[in-house]
């Protein structure tokens, strides 16, 4: 894996995207409560990759810190809650946003081409996170999700598996 990612590391920022979301597509989706008899874990990269299974928030997570460390400016990657129409429920994908004006690309582990969201009709935005710029203000606002947030960084500090 550490190899795969250092050959992308001075590769053009459209390639990090498409690679990424290509390899770790690859992982079987698989739910919470099958995977960590839990009903909501947000596992480490490590964890995902470890058990070779995970939900919607596990591949934004990985693709999230395997993209950071290919040098993409985590301010331009936030953590992105949608509602799927295709499948009738909620969902996660991960929103990438060249500037801040700009229309986002999305890499979403139910589609294997990263695409901007105007070609995503089956995805309704709800809120989205960036986790390394949460304001006090937002943290209130969301506090569930920003404690799965201070967990999963706590977790991978740890280095987790």
């Amino acid at each position: 894996m550490q190899e795969r990612l250092d050959e992308l590391k001075n590769k053009s920022i459209i390639i990090k995207l498409n690679t990424i979301n290509t390899f770790f597509n690859q992982v079987k989706y698989e739910s919470d409560m099958k995977n960590y008899h839990m009903s909501d874990y947000w596992a480490t990269p490590w964890e995902f990759l470890a058990r070779d299974a995970g939900d919607c928030e596990d591949y934004v997570i990985a693709k999230y810190f395997a993209l950071k460390y290919l040098g993409i400016d985590p301010k331009k990657m936030y953590f992105t809650y949608v509602k799927s129409t295709q499948f009738k429920e909620a969902h996660m994908v991960l929103t990438y946003f060249e500037t801040p004006a700009s229309e986002p690309l999305i890499l979403d582990n139910n589609n294997r081409f990263v695409l901007p969201a105007s070609k995503r009709p089956d995805l309704i935005p709800i809120y989205n996170f960036n986790g390394d710029v949460l304001s006090k203000k937002a943290k209130k606002a969301h506090q569930k999700t920003t404690q799965k947030w201070d967990d999963l960084v706590q977790n991978t500090k740890k280095g987790k598996i």
